[in-house]
C-alpha cells in the first residue's frame, strides 16, 4: 500500500470527521442560496464537475495514480450513481421543495438504512437495538412531515425525494465497503463525482435548463464556491479517509452531527423557523442513531 493510500492516524481521522459534518451541515443553506438564482440541474452539473476536477487534480498533485483497475469500475459506478447522481439531485430537490433544515434531518437517517443494507449485502446481523432504532427514526420522519399542507403543498414530494436520497446514500456507502479499494481515497471521490455527473449532465442537456453564470449574484457565487470547494471537495476528501480509517459505527457518529449543524445553520442563515415538530423529530432521529451505534461502540471498548 502506498503512503497516499495508507489510513490516517486516529487523531487526524477525528479531525477529518469533525470537518466532514461541518462541511455538510452548512451545505444545506448554501444550496438554498444557489437555488434562488439557478435551477436544480444546472447547479448540480456545475458543482459536481467542478468538485470532481478539484479532487482529481488534488490526487494527481499528491502523486496518486488516477488510473482505476478495470475490475473496480462496476462497483465504482454503482456507488457513484447512488452516492453522487441520485443522492445529490434528490437532496437538492428536497431543499427546494421542503426546506434546508428539514432536508438535512431526513438525509441523515442514512445510518439506519445502511444497517439494513449491511445485513443483506455484508451479512451483518440486524439486532434488536437496530430494529428499535429504525422504528424511532421512522417516527421522527412522520413527525417532521406531518404539517399543514396548505402552507407547503410540495412537502410530501420534497420529503419523499429526500428520503430516497438518504436510502441511496446508505446503499452507496455499504456498496463501497464490499471491496478493499487500493486507489487513493481522493481519486476515488473524484471519479465518483465525475461518474455521477454524467447522467446529470445528459438530463440537463435534454431539459430546458440554461446555465447563465453572468447573471449570478455575489451571494450565489459565494455559495457555489462553498459547495464546490468545501461541501464537496474537502468533505469527500475527508469522508473517504474516515471510511478507510474507522469502522462504520464511528463514521455514523460523525453523520449524527450533520442534521444538528444543518438545522441550526438554516435557522441562522435562512431564518427558518424551528418549531416543536423540528425539535421533536431531531430528538427522535438522534435517539434512533444513538440506539443503533452506542451498543456497538460499548462492545468495542470492552
Amino acid at each position: 500500500m502506498s503512503k497516499s493510500n495508507a489510513p490516517v492516524s486516529p487523531q487526524v481521522g477525528y479531525v477529518l470527521l469533525v470537518a466532514t459534518w461541518l462541511c455538510w451541515g452548512f451545505s444545506y443553506p448554501a444550496t438554498a442560496f444557489v437555488l434562488d438564482s439557478m435551477d436544480v440541474w444546472s447547479s448540480r452539473v456545475l458543482v459536481m464537475t467542478a468538485a470532481a476536477t478539484v479532487l482529481l487534480v488534488l490526487g494527481w498533485m499528491q502523486g496518486a495514480s488516477l488510473a482505476v483497475p478495470r475490475s473496480y469500475w462496476r462497483d465504482l459506478t454503482i456507488a457513484a450513481i447512488c452516492n453522487m447522481a441520485v443522492f445529490q439531485i434528490c437532496m437538492t430537490y428536497g431543499v427546494q421543495l421542503l426546506s434546508a433544515g428539514r432536508t438535512s434531518v431526513i438525509v441523515y437517517t442514512m445510518p439506519l438504512w445502511a444497517s439494513i443494507f449491511a445485513h443483506f449485502l455484508l451479512g451483518e446481523r440486524l439486532t434488536r437495538a437496530r430494529f428499535a432504532a429504525l422504528c424511532l427514526g421512522l417516527v421522527g420522519l412522520v413527525v417532521l412531515i406531518w404539517q399543514d399542507l396548505s402552507h407547503l403543498r410540495n412537502a410530501p414530494v420534497g420529503a419523499g425525494l429526500t428520503l430516497f436520497a438518504a436510502i441511496l446514500f446508505a446503499l452507496g456507502v455499504v456498496w463501497m465497503k464490499r471491496r478493499a479499494w487500493q486507489n487513493d481515497p481522493t481519486v476515488l471521490a473524484g471519479w465518483q463525482l465525475l461518474i455521477g455527473a454524467v447522467p446529470v449532465t445528459i438530463i440537463w442537456s435534454l431539459s430546458d435548463a440554461t446555465l447563465s453564470l453572468s447573471s449570478l449574484s455575489r451571494e450565489s457565487w459565494t455559495a457555489i464556491v462553498y459547495l464546490v470547494v468545501i461541501a464537496n471537495a474537502l468533505a469527500y476528501f475527508s469522508w473517504f479517509r474516515v471510511i478507510a480509517a474507522f469502522p462504520a459505527t464511528v463514521t455514523g457518529i460523525g453523520a449524527m452531527a450533520v442534521p444538528i449543524v444543518g438545522v441550526m445553520a438554516s435557522a441562522w442563515l435562512l431564518d427558518e423557523k424551528l418549531g416543536w415538530r423540528e425539535w421533536l423529530a431531531l430528538a427522535l432521529i438522534i435517539s434512533a442513531l444513538a440506539a443503533n451505534l452506542v451498543p456497538t461502540l460499548q462492545r468495542r471498548t470492552r
